[in-house]
């Protein structure tokens, strides 16, 4: 029988444990301090303004990085929910969202070009383009030559059509001719 090999969840040590949640605390309150003294000194608060704020609280003068403050939610949301910069260019970024188009693309599609470098595929697309423009000069072509047979066709039927014209006045004046003694 085949065994499964267990796997061991890694346990980090109780200290390191209570080092994160220190640090994680430390970067909320920092955010907190910052963004109420931005807001009571009338300031816009952005990500810079905040971490420069941050070094007048730390008692090591060190401050908060601008990573550190996304990265932990609880400082993210506090800085999304008092930042009216970043509030409005999500905004912004919604309005502008477009609706993408979603083709479905077959998966023999998807396994022939998945593959391909960029460069390469900047090639295929300006090969199409030039076959796509060839193909246009060639149906223009097509399409004035089509124009041409028309005109011949139309030339032609009233060409029959004046001589069918000639023959029936012709017959008709030959039977009365020929039936006058």
């Amino acid at each position: 029988m085949l065994e499964t090999p267990t796997v061991t969840k890694r346990v980090f040590p109780e200290a390191f444990t209570r080092y994160c949640q220190t640090r994680f605390e430390r970067t909320v309150r920092l955010t907190e301090q910052a963004i109420t003294r931005l807001e009571t000194q009338g300031q816009l608060v952005t990500l810079a303004a905040v971490c420069e704020a941050t070094r007048e609280f730390d008692a090591k003068h060190k401050g908060i990085q601008p990573i550190t403050v996304l990265r932990n939610p609880k400082a993210a949301e506090l800085f999304r929910q008092h930042s009216p910069a970043y509030q409005e260019r999500q905004h912004q970024a919604k309005r502008a969202k477009r609706k993408r188009i979603r083709t479905k693309v077959g998966a023999d599609v998807r396994a022939a070009y998945s593959g391909l470098r960029s460069a390469d595929l900047i090639l295929m697309v300006e090969d199409l383009k030039t076959q796509i423009a060839d193909l246009k000069a060639q149906q223009a072509r097509l399409q004035n030559e089509r124009d041409e047979a028309y005109r011949w066709r139309d030339e032609a039927l009233r060409q029959n059509t004046r001589q069918l014209a000639a023959l029936t006045k012709l017959t008709s004046q030959a039977a009365l001719a020929g039936g006058r003694p």
